[in-house]
């Protein structure tokens, strides 16, 4: 098939070959969609049926030249119509029983040609010439529709005729598809989807071009964000990983306590642009992450209140303000980290006894006050499940920095060993003081569930030169096993005396005389009769709560505390014998000699 014909109102043919067919085709599937080009091939065909009609009736005055309309402009080589469609004398008309076959028809071939197989039919245009021409010829919107295809394997391309009205019941939503509108308000509306598109395009253009020179220029996140508010008028919420609040635009005072009463919750997550849907009874929430070296630092949202939803392309705008908030995180980031590096190397001279002297000048430089009295900290992280991760502690520091910033303490870290030390100034308000560590210390506990804190804290001292020993006040603060997360040098009373006025040697000489042969800390046996003996002398020797916290039952712990006696050849009724193995217990603890980590976790 070379060609085919169609006709101009002014009735002459025009020639139109089966690749330019084609080529409209896939050109209109590209740029509306393969089902409006169903209606727009059905609406073109009808216009074309329709000029048919009037050029046979007018010139030949001749009825049902249906079939060899198609044959002769080239849609089919012949056509096979079956029925009747009769007009009664009160001017009625009636399709009975009407049904046809197209032999050859182009559009089938075409397809078959081009695209292979098809799951529905393809004749559309046919449909639509066959509609045209018959509706003109009884006055009556009658419509044709293909429910055989060549395209989709059917041996022939078969089609039902009925009036419209007979259709609506059955295929209501193909007539309302082939009757929609007419070919030029088809093009009308492309049009004004490829205006409202640019326009689109241009308003993400004007939002990334505008908050990327805010970047530029190191305007505030803030300010960022307010620019990004005015442009599409939607309130934003950036949060951290841990859900604390970073900026927040466009809200009301009513909307932000709706928000922090009333968690919403995730109604479904699209992938492909990489957003989460929230909603409850009062808002719709569009989420998505803010990443850096693909690891997620924070949450931009924008929220949408009495009843408005998210536009399907508002994730667009959302992925911009992402990317910018993404720049601003880095920057404070590289910032942050370089102010921090600077504080951790003067806390580092200290550890190190470098350059002890002239330290007091460079703190003078320090962002915040920083003067006596000061307190050392030394806090220790560990993994509540064992495996093989590494802690951060460089990621821990940042937290941390970023926590006393929030709580106004002014508090330096640095990374000691396989822990993190701190120092912090008092500035005389102890309690206000006391008050504000605790609350950074639960905050940071809180953001790293899975980690377990245990943090010491020394006496106070005025002068550098106490520094050292302020460390060692801390560290032994820090090793006491009460499971705090906090446990203050000072609280220990004669205990931390003890252990920080005795050497080691003379610590260990006097724990051998007192615990004899359970001073045998590699022999797992033993140590485990150790561990009940402290446990037991913890819970001043009540066998319910020792039994509780060993998970043992009364007479498996009678047992133990009988053989402890056996070895160390007293009574633990005796008060003053039992206080006194205590303390050398939890000396030795806190020297560091003794742990009992693979019993506690």
């Amino acid at each position: 098939m070379s060609g085919v014909s169609f006709v101009t109102n002014e009735a002459k043919n025009i020639i139109m070959s089966a690749n330019a067919f084609y080529t409209l085709k896939k050109n209109l599937i590209n740029n509306i969609g393969s089902n409006k080009t169903k209606g727009f091939l059905f609406r073109f065909g009808k216009e074309f049926g329709t000029e048919a009609a009037k050029k046979y009736l007018e010139n030949n005055n001749a009825n049902n030249q249906l079939g060899k309309r198609h044959s002769r402009l080239g849609h089919v080589k012949d056509v096979i119509f079956h029925g009747e469609i009769v007009r009664h004398s009160d001017g009625t008309v009636e399709c009975i029983n009407t049904w046809g076959q197209w032999v050859e028809s182009f559009e089938a071939e075409l397809h078959l040609k081009n695209y292979g197989l098809s799951d529905e039919c393809v004749c559309h245009m046919l449909c639509g010439f066959a509609s045209g021409a018959l509706s003109y010829e009884f006055g009556e919107s009658i419509i044709a529709i293909e429910y055989k295809c060549v395209a989709k394997g059917d041996p022939y391309c078969e089609f039902k005729v009925r009036l419209e009205k007979d259709w609506l019941e059955e295929q209501e939503e193909l007539i309302h598809l082939y009757q929609n509108d007419n070919i030029l308000s088809e093009l009308e509306m492309t049009y004004d989807a490829l205006l409202h598109h640019k326009q689109i395009l241009e308003k993400i253009s004007t939002l990334q071009s505008q908050l990327t020179q805010k970047v530029t220029e190191k305007y505030s996140l803030d300010e960022i964000i307010q620019t990004a508010y005015e442009l599409l008028n939607i309130p934003i919420l950036i949060e951290d990983i841990h859900g604390n609040q970073l900026c927040q635009m466009g809200f009301t005072d009513l909307q932000q306590r709706i928000i922090e009463k009333n968690d919403a919750e995730l109604s479904h997550i699209d992938n492909q642009h990489n957003v989460c849907h929230y909603k409850n009874d009062h808002y719709w929430k569009l989420s998505t992450p803010v990443l850096i070296n693909n690891k997620n630092y924070a949450t931009c949202s924008f929220f949408y209140f009495d009843q408005n939803h998210a536009a399907d392309i508002d994730y667009l705008f959302l992925e911009r303000i992402s990317s910018i908030v993404a720049l601003c995180i880095l920057y404070e980031e590289v910032q942050f980290e370089e102010q921090q590096r600077m504080r951790s190397s003067l806390l580092e001279r200290l550890i190190h006894h470098q350059n002890i002297k002239d330290i007091e000048t460079y703190y003078k430089f320090l962002p915040f006050k920083f003067q006596p009295p000061y307190t050392t900290g030394l806090i220790n992280i560990r993994m509540k499940k064992k495996n093989h991760e590494i802690i951060d502690l460089h990621d821990q520091i940042m937290q941390l920095s970023k926590l006393a910033k929030e709580w106004d303490l002014p508090c330096i870290f640095s990374i000691h060993g396989e822990e993190i030390a701190l120092l912090i100034s008092q500035n005389n308000d102890k309690q206000r003081w006391k008050k504000k560590i605790e609350l950074m210390l639960q905050k940071l506990n809180k953001q790293n569930n899975n980690y377990l804190y245990t943090t010491g804290l020394s006496g106070t001292f005025n002068n550098f030169k106490e520094f050292e020993r302020s460390l060692k006040e801390a560290r032994i603060a820090q090793r006491f096993p009460n499971k705090k997360l906090l446990t203050y040098y000072e609280d220990l009373g004669i205990l931390g005396d003890i252990v920080n006025n005795l050497s080691i040697d003379q610590l260990q000489e006097m724990a051998k005389k007192t615990l004899k042969d359970l001073y045998d800390f590699d022999n797992p046996r033993k140590k485990e009769l150790l561990y009940t003996l402290y446990v037991f002398l913890l819970n001043n020797q009540r066998l319910k709560e020792t039994m509780d916290e060993l998970a043992l039952s009364i007479g498996g712990i009678q047992y133990r505390i009988k053989q402890i006696e056996n070895q160390l050849q007293i009574s633990l009724k005796n008060a003053s014998t039992a206080a006194h193995i205590l303390l050398i217990i939890q000396t030795l603890i806190l020297s560091g000699v003794l742990n009992f980590n693979e019993f506690s976790n």
